[in-house]
């Protein structure tokens, strides 16, 4: 039993809440749409389906409803890739390959989406591109190392757009982010933290000449846990943290970080976070369903160490919650989340 401070009524209201949720974690149909093959002839009939499956964006007005398909031809018009060429990369440490990847195939093209209703009927943002295309595959000394696709841009893109003032960002990749953020009339200068000597040589011998050279670019080479701190953040308006693979190991990495310093909340973005804490908003509503039933709580022993700081963070609230709208907030608030992971 998680005892403390904060009360939930049981009301029928919050008990439809609790049920809808507890509905939503277990229904995984959405996850059948991942792969499926879709012609434009068919376009419409799989909308409809993925309507049916709660897909929020086909719950509006039909003729609102967003294409399924992404033009290569766009793609590969797009900035980065029109006018920089990774195929230039001769490097003993990197090497890469082109793949094929078969259009018309519906995949995850951005971050986890929020259900609207913050109800835990969260989707993913599922495309397909109109046609074949080549990705690039980057190896590091014959380990993978990074994908140039479209997911990679889309959930780039919207960090760089934010991105103002003097940027700092953790992790350099293939600099895509910061050939973007260089494009965004508000930034005037940026940072990067890279803690591979390997990266950042191949980087500055290959990729950054191809690059606008009228933004300021430092780059120092070091671990982002030393740089991670308010004395050296401060220094920067705006910060963007990419150092991990995926939202499998991206969640104990911003929990590590967040230990060590919490950066303003609307000037600190982490790559995929919504991803990555996608796992939180369910163990929240696992800990108010807990706490309104009084009753212990049941999770993996995983996430035994996150439940323990939900449950601290928690019981330091006075606060008696009789409507739903609370446990939405506290469930989705991204910054709440922070200060949770921080504890």
């Amino acid at each position: 039993m998680y005892n403390g401070c904060m009360e939930i009524k049981l009301t029928k209201e919050i008990e439809d809440f609790l049920d809808r949720c507890r509905y939503n974690i277990y229904n995984d149909t959405k996850n059948e749409f991942v792969g499926l093959h879709v012609t434009k002839a068919e376009e419409k009939a799989v909308q409809k389906e993925m309507r049916d499956a709660g897909f929020a964006e086909f719950l509006q007005d039909e003729e609102n409803w967003p294409s399924l398909f992404l033009s290569k031809k766009e793609w590969e018009k797009s900035p980065y890739h029109a006018n920089v060429s990774l195929d230039l990369i001769r490097d003993a440490h990197f090497s890469y390959e082109k793949n094929k990847v078969t259009g018309r195939e519906l995949f995850n093209v951005d971050a986890i989406q929020k259900d609207p209703n913050r109800e835990l009927n969260d989707w993913m943002k599922l495309r397909a591109m109109d046609s074949s295309f080549e990705a690039i595959y980057l190896y590091q000394d014959d380990q993978d190392w990074m994908i140039d696709a479209p997911s990679e841009a889309a959930t780039n893109n919207i960090c760089a757009e934010k991105a103002h003032g003097k940027v700092l960002t953790f992790g350099l990749g293939i600099g895509y982010f910061i050939y973007m953020a260089m494009a965004n009339p508000n930034v005037t200068e940026i940072t990067c933290v890279e803690k591979s000597e390997e990266v950042i040589a191949m980087f500055k011998r290959f990729i950054y000449p191809q690059f606008p050279q009228d933004i300021p670019l430092t780059i120092i080479q070091g671990d982002a846990f030393d740089y991670f701190n308010e004395e050296f953040m401060s220094q920067f308006d705006y910060s963007y943290t990419d150092i991990w693979l995926s939202s499998n190991d991206g969640l104990q990495i911003i929990k590590q970080l967040l230990h060590q310093y919490i950066p303003p909340f609307k000037d600190s973005d982490f790559w995929i976070e919504d991803s990555c804490q996608e796992i939180m908003w369910t163990l929240i509503f696992l800990y108010f369903d807990a706490v309104a039933h009084r009753m212990p709580v049941q999770i993996n022993p995983q996430y035994e160490q996150e439940m323990t700081q939900i449950a601290s963070y928690f019981s330091n609230k006075d606060e008696v919650i009789d409507s739903v709208e609370p446990l939405k907030f506290y469930m989705y608030d991204t910054e709440t989340i922070r200060n949770i992971l921080a504890l």
